[in-house]
């Protein structure tokens, strides 16, 4: 019974036509795919390779600058096996560079080579078979971030201390043409609510800008910038107006540095800093003044000593010292009264010198018209010395104990004999 059942059913004619059809068209494409040796196919995108052979144009000091990028279509002719199975890695398709004679912009023939060496195929550029490409002599150049800051208003009593960008500096690259247009990268600040009245530190994403040198913002058509983004930090320090103070050193002891009249060019000094450095600092200090140096009718530069974190708003790095001797006048005197103080206990010390010669008192006519030689007093002070056996030269420090108004000029010493005490 079932053989008669598929007898009847090849007899019909509805079933042996289509079966007859679509075994022709099996047989068609197993002809054509694996068989045919002169089979034809396109391919669709395969990638340009401007890199390939670019050599020719390096060679002429130059570059492409328009960053072209491109994908075509092949015609691949070959084995039907071997067509059907290409794919768009199988083939490098590259510009001919042969007709780049200078800069400016080509139209370039596009060539394709096989580079899988297992496929025995002829492939033909169809579409598009050419690609514009612009070349310049390309130059790099490296320029400082400049920040623009005209639309920041700070609050009473602060000042806009600096603007750093972070890059500090950005590298740009692309045709001489556009890149020798370039006078400037800047940092515009824009103007916002959050940058008005400012009276702490800020810190803003700016875009970064090319301009000529009118200031004017350029239209780069093929040069890049390495960033072209900065971090700007704007840092807001509080101001404040401080006395300056002077520090006098090598006075005698008990000498009163309030009965010295001088001036100083500048009483008070403008400067900025944190809130927090600010907060308790009342007065600067001056450069140390040695007293022993004075003399009359001289003026004297000393520098500001600025403390860490805080800058003068006036740019003022020096101020002139001058003294009022009106009231001063000079004494020469030989001091007999020499003492030494805090001697080691394991040595002697002997002053082999009966006097101290010429020295030269600095203080009011009427208290040094009344100072005898013995109420001077010239102390050798053992623990400022290094000392050892033998005779050396110590310095000497005088003193007017019954004054606190009188100092002196220059620098004396005396001869000592130093020993070890026996049994030390």
């Amino acid at each position: 019974m079932e053989n008669k059942q598929s007898k009847n059913l090849l007899d019909d004619r509805r079933v042996t036509i289509p079966l007859s059809v679509l075994i022709a068209v099996i047989l068609w494409m197993v002809v054509t795919m694996f068989i045919d040796p002169n089979s034809t196919q396109l391919l669709s995108g395969v990638p340009v390779d401007f890199s390939y052979n670019s050599s020719v144009y390096i060679n002429q000091q130059l570059d492409i600058v328009n960053n072209p990028q491109a994908k075509v279509t092949l015609r691949l002719s070959g084995d039907g096996y071997q067509v059907a199975k290409a794919r768009p890695e199988d083939f490098q398709v590259y510009p001919d560079y042969s007709m780049v004679t200078g800069a400016g912009q080509t139209d370039l023939a596009l060539r394709v080579r096989v580079v899988n060496s297992n496929l025995n195929l002829t492939a033909t550029v169809v579409n598009p078979e050419r690609v514009t490409v612009v070349f310049d002599e390309v130059k790099q150049a490296d320029f400082k971030v400049e920040v623009q800051t005209q639309n920041i208003t700070v609050a009473e009593g602060y000042v806009l201390q600096s603007t750093v960008a972070s890059p500090a500096s950005v590298s740009v690259r692309g045709p001489a043409s556009e890149v020798e247009k370039i006078k400037a990268i800047q940092a515009r600040i824009e103007p916002s609510a959050d940058l008005e009245n400012l009276s702490e530190t800020k810190l803003k994403t700016v875009e970064l800008v090319a301009v000529d040198a009118q200031g004017n913002p350029l239209e780069l058509e093929y040069t890049t910038l390495d960033n072209t983004l900065a971090e700007v930090t704007l840092s807001v320090y509080q101001t404040k107006e401080l006395p300056l103070r002077v520090n006098f050193i090598n006075v005698p002891e008990g000498f009163d540095v309030n009965s010295l009249k001088y001036t100083l060019s500048q009483e008070t000094m403008l400067v900025s800093g944190t809130p927090e450095t600010l907060a308790n600092l009342t007065e600067l200090a001056v450069s140390d003044f040695d007293l022993t140096t004075y003399q009359e009718n001289q003026t004297y530069s000393l520098t500001v000593n600025l403390p860490k974190g805080v800058e003068s708003k006036t740019n003022l790095a020096t101020i002139t010292l001058s003294f009022d001797s009106s009231n001063l006048t000079t004494r020469t005197i030989n001091v007999s009264n020499i003492r030494t103080i805090n001697v080691p206990a394991n040595y002697d010390v002997k002053v082999e010198d009966k006097r101290i010669s010429n020295v030269r008192l600095v203080g009011p006519k009427e208290v040094l018209d009344e100072l005898s030689p013995d109420s001077v007093v010239a102390t050798v002070d053992l623990s400022q010395s290094q000392i050892a056996s033998g005779t050396e030269n110590l310095s000497v420090r005088i003193s007017v104990p019954s004054s606190n108004q009188v100092f002196t000029q220059g620098n004396y010493s005396v001869e000592c004999s130093i020993t070890v005490k026996s049994g030390s």
